[in-house]
């Protein structure tokens, strides 16, 4: 059986497995009895461009008597974003709570238009969501920096939308689904008004799954030396392409 390798942010581990992207993604959510419910997001990795204990993997990913596929096997647990190459990232999978899988390719990253602020939401190393007036580039090389006090080796995150509120944050929220908006308003009224301030945390750790229709621009990692853009669908290629994810991606059933 084909071998498989994962690094998962949710929560953060490093998996082998038979099952390909779309049915790890799944497993991931749904598990082998469907009896789990929970977004995951993941990259598969290329296992020649990374350091694997490939001895304890071919011990261990064995499949079952009866033919089944080996689902999973741990390989890592702690710090293993850092420790990843980034050549080694392959394509970003996002998987419903209900077992639906939407691939993403990365790309080059090309802003379509000027923003004051924009609202990241971060996966890893922490969890926390964040407003800031530096674009994703700027934001990765700001909290990669480790001449700095407060620094991460790399960062995963996701920008998310604000809609008219990058721009003007007194204007109406709207259909924005975000928890406490009166909050979010007054963090973004905080950094909009400070010329020295580039960032302002609006929520220390994330308490509940992100509803993938918040999703602004894409997915971003990196850190000092390069980072990857894994742009989110528009609106037309979710309705007609991904249809059945975006679908599912729009009732949360938990």
């Amino acid at each position: 059986m084909e071998k498989h390798y994962y690094l998962v942010a949710t929560p953060e581990s490093l998996i082998a497995s038979h099952l390909n992207p779309h049915e790890f993604g799944n497993y991931m959510a749904v598990g082998s009895k469907k009896n789990l419910r929970s977004q995951s997001v993941f990259f598969e990795i290329d296992p020649a461009k990374a350091d694997l204990p490939l001895d304890y993997v071919n011990q261990n990913l064995v499949a079952y008597e009866n033919g089944e596929p080996k689902r999973s096997v741990y390989l890592s647990i702690y710090r293993v974003f850092e420790k990843i190459p980034m050549d080694a990232l392959l394509n970003l999978y996002l998987a419903t709570d209900d077992g639906k899988v939407l691939e993403i390719a990365k790309t080059d990253y090309a802003p379509t238009e000027k923003k004051e602020i924009h609202l990241y939401q971060q996966y890893n190393p922490f969890s926390t969501m964040v407003a800031s007036k530096l674009t994703p580039p700027e934001f990765i090389h700001f909290l990669t920096d480790s001449t700095k006090p407060v620094s991460v080796p790399r960062l995963f995150f996701v920008e998310l939308q604000l809609n008219d509120l990058a721009n003007d944050p007194t204007l109406p929220i709207k259909n924005l689904p975000y928890k406490n908006p009166a909050h979010l308003r007054e963090c973004l009224l905080k950094l909009h008004e400070s010329s020295e301030r580039m960032t302002k945390t609006v929520m220390r750790v994330r308490h509940s799954e992100l509803p993938y229709r918040t999703i602004e621009t894409g997915f971003f990692i990196g850190d000092q030396k390069s980072y990857f853009y894994f742009p989110f669908p528009d609106q037309h290629e979710l309705e007609t392409t991904h249809f059945a994810w975006w679908r599912s991606a729009l009732v949360q059933h938990f």
